[in-house]
């Protein structure tokens, strides 16, 4: 069984092979087909960090919120956006919407407005898997709240289950991304995940270690094309 700890350093390695392959290996296929757990696992444990998180959950949020624009620089130098182009937002920023939807639920008040609205959002505003990224947090939000229970423990799977594969189809469908098939394989560190924290990172790291990769691959990539 995995514990929290262990599917934060599974997203961790496998975000990392993803961003190597596509960016310093030419789009290499085995090393984006691995890249494919590293949203799925991110998505599920800001999911089960907000069900675990009470008292501390503004400063959650406002760590997500300050790292998602200390991370924006050095993943617009890494995709270069057109100057005439709305620029796309890295996925901090996906997270962080979908931490806020998770607020807008928990809270009871106006969800049925702002949802929808929060969706739109995160697609007009380009952000990094867009609306398939905070729908994916939202549906494991929500499996873990009404499945808590052990004794419904295969309705929270097969919940699981039902999100990756119908999310990660119409994601697929309306973008064109068939690389995208493989998250699905996600359910399965998922399914085997222990419910206990286990010994995990530091708490900065997480945070620190996005941007800084991004601009180590941007470094590296710019003295390759020197």
């Amino acid at each position: 069984m995995f514990t929290s700890g262990t599917l934060q350093l599974i997203a961790i390695i496998t975000m990392l092979i993803d961003h190597i392959g596509f960016f310093l290996c030419g789009d290499n296929l085995a090393m984006r087909l691995i890249g494919r757990f590293a949203m799925p696992l991110f998505c599920f444990m800001l999911a089960e960090g907000f069900l675990h998180t009470k008292g501390k959950r503004w400063a959650y949020f406002g760590r997500l919120v300050a790292f998602a624009f200390i991370s924006q620089l050095p993943y617009d130098l890494l995709h270069q956006p057109s100057l005439t182009a709305m620029p796309n937002l890295n996925v901090m920023f996906t997270l962080a919407t979908g931490f806020a939807a998770m607020a807008i639920i928990e809270s009871g008040s106006w969800s049925m407005i702002c949802l929808p609205i929060l969706f739109v959002v995160a697609e007009y505003f380009h952000m990094d898997y867009g609306a398939y990224g905070v729908a994916m947090v939202v549906g494991f939000y929500l499996s873990s709240k009404l499945f808590k229970k052990k004794k419904y423990q295969i309705w929270r799977w097969a919940t699981y289950t039902a999100l990756l594969f119908v999310s990660t189809a119409i994601y697929v469908t309306t973008e064109r991304k068939p690389v995208q098939l493989f998250a699905i394989t996600a359910i399965i560190p998922i399914i085997l995940y222990s419910g206990k924290l286990g010994r995990r990172l530091p708490k900065w790291f997480g945070y620190i270690f996005y941007p800084a990769h991004l601009m180590i691959i941007y470094l590296i990539s710019d003295l390759v094309l020197l």
